[in-house]
């Protein structure tokens, strides 16, 4: 391993958060424009890959010290809503491999130095479910399983994965659960990805077969969740200390926020040009219903997009009390902000439904934006992350003094 005696150096030392947020929302067309194409690759074009690394999209949470802009969470969120807006699947990929520079922190400093390397170029899909074994060796561990959802990983070039450590026998539980990341020239990715919506994420397979990970990249998932990371301290900055979970319902809250304003400017498109087929034959756009329509789903979004600050606000605050020492991680937030999360879901899907049933029969066609829009957002509330009685049971069950069904 390389070791790192002075810092990376920023592509655009001068780059201002305002800049790189007006870069976000003059891509909106050209995504837009790219949307049918990237569907049907069923993974993000080169070319768009290229422009948001140019763009420095990929280092605005990465710490200064590893060649990053260090911007904070709410720029972060105000880029990926609008690259969403243009393209859900390119707002998913970039916002899931862009943000786990966030998470890296949580990772020792001789793994973060490593992953980062000499340049600063890093980008990583995060698979959270632990769909392999971790075997403990002298060192670290032995890597083995094949992890469904690695959203972007033909572009990335790093892939963390959950597994869980084999307990004592075959019939025993799992001794701990623990995030680790290997490179891309760790594992296959194997082409499953044949889905209704979210085409473009390429989200296939990644296959690893018994690799080396060394304990400098690997951390207990539990612990992280406790605020127990060995990482914790390596930056000044006490945003990289924050609860992980929160951070996380800010990524996918963007996607669907994005997802939500893009249906909006497609209705818009569709009532100022379609014409009513009955007498007396007006554009869409003076038809009571479609304002009334859109009226709703203007609120419905805006209320998603309030969830959404009071979310970032929230992490502003855990930051803050990091600073002061007085950030106490708790499940019961952690739950709270899921089912934050999910309302924003939920309010952006109302939205969807009210603008497609008045968009008219030929906004169903293939190709057409309003179809895609409603494939995505049918395709991303399939997430397990968005299972609403889950969480609320969850809660409901630990507020009330019962145990706990399941751990998210």
């Amino acid at each position: 391993m390389t070791k790192m005696t002075s810092p990376i150096p920023q592509p655009e030392p001068d780059l201002t958060p305002e800049i790189i947020v007006e870069r976000a929302r003059d891509m909106v067309p050209i995504l837009r424009a790219r949307a049918a194409e990237t569907d049907q690759m069923r993974t993000l074009p080169q070319q768009t890959v290229e422009e948001c690394i140019r763009a420095g999209f990929y280092r605005i949470l990465q710490p200064r010290r590893f060649g990053g802009y260090q911007f904070g969470l709410r720029t972060f969120c105000d880029v990926m809503k609008n690259i969403s807006r243009g393209c859900t699947s390119t707002g998913w990929v970039l916002t899931l491999t862009s943000a786990h520079t966030f998470h890296m922190a949580a990772f020792a400093e001789a793994g973060q130095i490593e992953m980062y390397g000499e340049d600063g170029e890093f980008r990583s899909p995060l698979i959270f479910a632990p769909q392999g074994t971790a075997t403990p060796v002298d060192g670290g561990y032995r890597l083995t399983g094949r992890w469904n959802y690695n959203s972007g990983g033909e572009h990335a070039n790093w892939l963390a994965v959950n597994a869980a450590l084999p307990g004592d026998s075959a019939d025993a539980p799992p001794k701990d659960f623990v995030m680790t990341w290997i490179r891309r020239d760790d594992y296959e990715i194997f082409d499953n990805w044949h889905v209704m919506g979210m085409r473009g994420t390429g989200s296939k397979q990644a296959i690893v077969d018994d690799v080396f990970v060394p304990q400098r990249r690997v951390i207990s998932q539990p612990l992280w969740f406790t605020g127990e990371a060995p990482g914790y301290g390596v930056h000044d900055d006490p945003f990289y200390i924050t609860p992980p979970m929160e951070v996380f319902c800010a990524e996918v809250g963007c996607v669907c926020i994005g997802l939500g304003e893009a249906a909006i400017d497609a209705f818009y498109e569709r009532v100022m040009t379609k014409q009513n087929p009955f007498p007396p034959f007006d554009l869409l756009r003076q038809e009571r219903s479609s304002q009334r329509r859109l009226g709703q789903a203007r609120a419905k979004v805006d209320a998603a997009s309030a969830i959404h600050d009071h979310i970032i606000n929230n992490q502003m605050q855990y930051a803050a009390q990091a600073a002061d020492g007085t950030l106490e991680y708790s499940s019961e937030s952690r739950r709270r902000v899921l089912m934050l999360t999910q309302q924003i879901a939920h309010n952006v899907s109302e939205a969807v439904e009210l603008l497609f049933a008045a968009s008219g029969t030929s906004a169903s066609q293939s190709g057409q934006q309003m179809e895609r829009i409603y494939r995505d957002l049918a395709t991303i509330r399939t997430h397990y992350f968005f299972d609403v009685d889950r969480s609320a049971e969850n809660w409901g069950a630990t507020f009330l003094g019962l145990e706990e069904y399941s751990t998210y």
